[in-house]
């Protein structure tokens, strides 16, 4: 099969379908008259014009696609990755700090804006294996450099995270007690509950699969999390806007630009989203190169507040426990074990036996049919040894596609799915720094290098509970009712929505 020129496939793992039509750009106006026996001339500047029978001319508008229409279209030309995104880039970054600085030169410093940057983890593994330092290296000269350029404050996804873990894990012990623990329940809410921090993953149920949406987890990514303490927490202590303040996100994959693109992240009041814009960690390389700005020989700075480390301004980076993915899984079925079963396990001990590396009497891992992407653990009744809990990582839309099969069948035995669109998840996600030799060998070890770097980034590891900073913000920000605040749960919490197809792949010619 011969595919268009405008088609980019790449990885075919990550790959949901061929590619269809794009419906967007067909506009039709039915406000004027009928245009019988009209025809259609381009001008000298390559416009558009309608003339009808009797000579009158009327300049066609011109289509464009945004990240929006791209998600509410089911008839996407490729994967997420390969959308051509309009505002999303380094280039508005950069664009935005010059408008500061022109501001500042013309005596209007009160217009403005107080930039934040979010980085990921992930990114900083990435950066950290190109560039060969540590990550608490990359992460000080990412905080230096960006500060340079006139950013504001520089953040870390990972203290989002543990927000978003902390709730993920009350979400399922709710759900868990609501449904008695049975599965398939068709109510929202029900089990088994799906993650639903990978965008690609979102995008590709909303598109194709609705009917699993029910058992997807309401509680907002990380990213998304850090997007709502940055507009609203944040802003209310700095005493600004919310449009006064642009939110920048580093992140690993371009889905994370459809993300932040939702409507469910846009304020109508101060019409501004919580994540202005995403780029990618291979975006974020090639403005330090455009900038010619070296990341090897640049200075360390202090960290800021909202990072996860020991004490703001210390030399030691906490991380969670389990694969870059995010740490769901292992933290949940920690939680819900003693939550649940009064059975303590801890999350690390979770993570190293989902690996492979210990052996636990409470727990039961394999790596379905050898797959390292799709791995089962089981929590074990301590005096029975039944199954208690059956949770499971899905990474690459191979296992992904398997997984929704079962789902529909009613044959999942899971209580919760840890699900990621790239295989080796997020540390091969689609925005990260590829090496120099494209063989799928040497692409596999790097992804291998990138995902130890990031699981051994930090010093030790930090439960959500531990982080005291956290504590201060979520009843700082909500009150003393904390995370039971009708305020968390709204802010903490978002919503999906199934797309219905509009065309039909199977009858498109190519």
């Amino acid at each position: 099969m011969a595919f268009s020129g405008g088609i980019r496939l790449t990885d075919l793992n990550d790959y949901i379908m061929p590619g269809q039509e794009c419906i967007k750009p067909v506009k039709a106006n039915k406000s004027g008259q009928q245009a019988d026996g009209s025809t259609i001339r381009v001008g000298q500047e390559g416009d558009y014009y309608e003339v009808t029978k009797d000579g009158e001319e009327t300049k066609l508008e011109k289509a464009s696609i945004t990240l929006n229409d791209c998600l509410a279209c089911s008839g996407c030309v490729t994967s997420a990755e390969t959308v051509l995104i309009t505002m999303q880039s380094h280039h508005e970054l950069l664009s935005v700090l010059d408008e500061n600085r022109q501001l500042h030169e013309s005596g209007n410093g009160e217009k403005v804006k107080y930039v934040v940057v979010t980085v990921a983890p992930q990114v900083v593994a990435s950066l950290s294996l190109k560039y060969q330092l540590s990550p608490l290296s990359v992460t000080k000269r990412m905080t230096s450099t960006l500060k340079a350029m006139g950013v504001s404050q520089v953040v870390d996804s990972a203290f989002s995270r543990d927000l978003t873990l902390a709730e993920s894990a009350r979400e399922f012990v709710e759900r868990f007690r609501k449904s008695e623990g049975k599965l398939h329940g068709e109510q929202s809410g029900a089990l088994p509950m799906l993650a639903s921090w990978c965008p690609g993953w979102v995008c590709y149920a909303e598109k194709t699969h609705a009917e699993v949406l029910p058992w997807m987890s309401t509680t907002k990514s990380p990213q998304q999390a850090m997007g709502s303490v940055v507009k609203d927490y944040l802003a209310k202590k700095l005493q600004l806007n919310p449009d006064r303040i642009y939110h920048v996100a580093v992140m690993m994959c371009y889905d994370k630009k459809l993300e932040a693109s939702r409507n469910d992240f846009y304020s109508d009041i101060y019409r501004t989203r919580d994540v202005d814009c995403v780029i990618t960690t291979g975006e974020f390389d090639r403005l330090l190169s455009e900038t010619a700005t070296l990341l090897s020989t640049a200075s360390e700075a202090p960290l800021d507040s909202l990072f996860k480390v020991q004490e703001p301004g210390q030399e030691h980076l906490y991380s969670s426990a389990g694969t870059s993915a995010g740490g769901g899984l292992e933290y949940i079925l920690s939680y819900a074990a003693h939550e649940l079963f009064d059975v303590v396990i801890s999350s690390e001990e979770v993570a190293k036996a989902g690996l492979g590396e210990m052996q636990h009497p409470f727990l039961q891992a394999k790596a379905v049919r050898n797959q390292a992407d799709h791995r089962e653990i089981t929590l074990l009744d301590p005096n029975t040894k039944k199954p208690l809990l059956v949770f499971a990582t899905v990474y690459g839309f191979r296992h992904l596609q398997n997984l929704v099969r079962k789902l529909k069948s009613g044959r999942s035995v899971y209580h919760y799915v840890e699900v990621a669109a790239c295989p080796s998840a997020c540390s091969n996600g689609g925005g990260q720094i590829q090496p120099d030799d494209p063989s799928p060998a040497a692409k596999k070890q790097w992804v291998a290098e990138t995902e130890r770097i990031y699981r051994t980034a930090a010093d030790k590891f930090q439960l959500p509970e531990k982080n005291d900073m956290l504590g201060k913000l979520i009843y700082d920000w909500f009150g003393t009712e904390g995370l039971d605040s009708a305020a968390a749960r709204q802010i903490l919490h978002t919503e999906f929505h199934g797309v219905a197809a509009e065309v039909n792949p199977l009858g498109v010619s190519w």
